[in-house]
């Protein structure tokens, strides 16, 4: 992610609405519509689609994209050159299968209680099971039987109509987070989504229930929520005409504790050490202070994101601060990933700055220096105990690092690879056990030409990442092809390595934010911005991917904390808007990383 955005320059980019484009804009290219881009296509706007084509930011060798002067992030990508334009050709990504939350080994045992089946998993854990056909649930259509398969005595059949629906009463022993798995059938041509709502507010809206191949072809989708304790309802309304799918049953599983340890929720708080520095004060949403990881502990974090530069004139971000910090982050028994950017300031797909130290470096030595700087910090961290769980090779490397000996021209990723594959055998050499991420921000388009061209250089890694926010890479339905297309391709783990979104449209310092609007949907409240979070943790996980990052959820507005390294002092924030902590530094009340 990056902090500021060269507005003039996000052409190429999706958003769910695009306005009508100014007149005479010309095809391919972006102009600013609040904090979003709209892009024009043959004179007319709309959003890019997910292809299998070289992004449009991809430079030739004759129309290189020149790196701005400016020290800010931002999302500027060239033109191509006119003889090197896209590839043509949409992928589609392969369907999306349910992540499944539930222990694979349950107890024999299984107990009857007056609102469903009751399923031990573990000692941390509990499935109670809620048949669609029967008491306390409320079918809005007929209960039937006619199709197999089904659990129980049958299945809830709804009119094939909007606002059909089927009420659970569920219940849970405490507040806190519940997964919840919807098991239905749906043999019809089409998807039939479904309004989510847990005691009258919405969840999440239009979750996919897709088309099989019969009505007997029972299949699960899973959704994690939050609870009150005792009796709940649970709804889901029929948004289109077609009705609901067959609902066979809802099974809801609750934690004692802090949710499956697989799954990676995890938060980017690498402002964070300077805020403290600066006596910034952070509060539950109670109005009690305390540290923030603890309280971000406290809504579901389990694993903390530490961005590395290598000479920042800030003094923070530096290996050392980095180490200083590893130490509170495993103190608390939070798991580490280091995210290695490769530049003493912001590496993004807008630029990509050699450190100075390594300005007049060719390929060769910048390879070692990536093999030599990653060994020396992870080997710095392995020695103080601290050993990071997983290490990020590079920032968002839609086209390349270490720019311009490193960046990808005509499809060559030759240079790239060299550098990938230094990063990766310096990680495994400091520590075979951890996990090598590599990370672009290709969810919009060019996720198969990026990491087919590194593939082919023999590049290995263990986590393929992606960036998310709304705004600038289109709906949960374009996320979920992606990351499901991704996992099944590689064959690897995806992770989605940033999102955030907006809780206010107001500035808390002088400096303007970077985003000034949502998305469709989504209030830019702070109930907005956990339904929002939810719904992009819940998609990604349905598609497939094993965590999501909220990008800085702790960097409210605190004077000094800026966000140019250069000029931290007094260069603002332009990300308050986008903290779960308000310009107070209390914590958003709704918000939760899902179990």
């Amino acid at each position: 992610m990056w902090p500021r955005v060269n507005r003039d320059k996000v052409a190429g980019l999706m958003v769910d609405q695009c306005q009508p484009p100014a007149p005479g804009c010309r095809p391919g290219s972006g102009q600013r519509v609040g904090a979003v881009a709209t892009v024009c296509r043959r004179g007319r706007a709309g959003t890019l689609s997910m292809t299998d084509a070289r992004p449009s930011g991809i430079a030739s060798a004759t129309n290189r994209h020149v790196p701005t002067a400016s020290p800010a992030r931002h999302r500027a990508m060239a033109a191509p050159h006119p003889k090197n334009g896209p590839r043509h050709g949409h992928f589609q990504g392969a369907s999306m299968k349910p992540l499944t939350r539930l222990s694979a080994v349950m107890a024999v045992t299984t107990a009857l209680s007056g609102t469903g089946v009751v399923l031990a998993l573990s000692a941390h854990a509990a499935t109670s099971r809620y048949e669609a056909e029967s008491s306390p649930a409320v079918c809005s259509g007929t209960v039937a039987s006619n199709h197999s398969g089904y659990s129980g005595s049958g299945f809830c059949d709804t009119p094939n109509q909007v606002g059909a629906a089927v009420t659970f009463t569920v219940n849970a022993p405490a507040a806190g987070s519940a997964n919840l798995a919807v098991r239905f059938a749906n043999g019809s041509t089409a998807n039939r989504p479904a309004d989510v709502s847990v005691n009258g507010t919405l969840v999440q809206s239009g979750l996919a229930f897709e088309a099989a191949s019969a009505w007997n072809s029972w299949a699960t989708r899973n959704l994690s929520v939050q609870l009150a304790a005792g009796t709940n309802t649970v709804r889901l309304t029929a948004t289109t005409a077609g009705g609901l799918a067959n609902i066979d049953y809802l099974e809801v599983t609750t934690t004692d504790g802090g949710g499956d340890p697989s799954i990676m929720r995890g938060a980017d708080v690498s402002t964070g050490q300077r805020a403290s520095d600066l006596g910034a004060r952070y509060y539950y949403a109670d109005g009690r202070q305390g540290d923030p990881l603890d309280i971000l502990q406290s809504v579901g974090v389990n694993y903390v994101r530490l961005r590395i530069w290598n000479n920042p004139r800030s003094g923070y971000n530096n290996k050392d601060k980095v180490l200083q910090y590893a130490r509170t982050v495993k103190a608390k028994g939070l798991k580490l990933m280091v995210d290695f950017h490769y530049s003493d300031t912001w590496a993004d797909p807008g630029k990509q700055f050699k450190p100075a130290a390594w300005a007049s470096h060719g390929i060769n030595q910048l390879t070692t220096d990536v093999y030599d700087y990653t060994y020396d910090v992870c080997t710095s961290l392995k020695a103080q105990g601290t050993v990071p769980d997983s290490v990020q090779i590079g920032n968002e490397i839609n086209t390349g690092m270490l720019w311009d000996d490193g960046r990808v021209v005509n499809n060559n990723f030759t240079n790239l690879g060299m550098l990938l594959k230094a990063g990766y055998n310096a990680t495994k050499a400091c520590n075979s056990g951890t996990q090598v991420v590599i990370h672009t921000a290709n969810v919009e388009s060019g996720a198969r030409w990026f990491y087919d061209g590194i593939r082919a250089q023999g590049v290995q890694w263990d986590i393929t990442a992606l960036s998310y926010y709304c705004f600038w890479h289109g709906g949960l339905s374009n996320l979920a092809s992606v990351v499901s297309d991704m996992r099944s391709r590689y064959g690897k783990p995806v992770i989605i390595a940033e999102t955030a979104y907006p809780y206010t449209t107001a500035n808390a310092d002088s400096t303007r934010n970077v985003v000034t609007s949502g998305c469709s949907g989504y209030a830019t409240t702070p109930a907005g911005q956990q339904a929002n979070f939810a719904a992009v943790q819940n998609t990604a996980r349905n598609a497939g991917a094993i965590g999501v990052f909220y990008w800085e959820p702790s960097w409210y507005a605190v004077p000094g904390n800026g966000w140019n390294p250069t000029d931290i002092n007094n260069s603002g924030n332009e990300w308050d808007n986008m903290a779960v902590f308000d310009r107070n530094g209390r914590l958003n009340p709704n918000i939760r990383w899902l179990p």
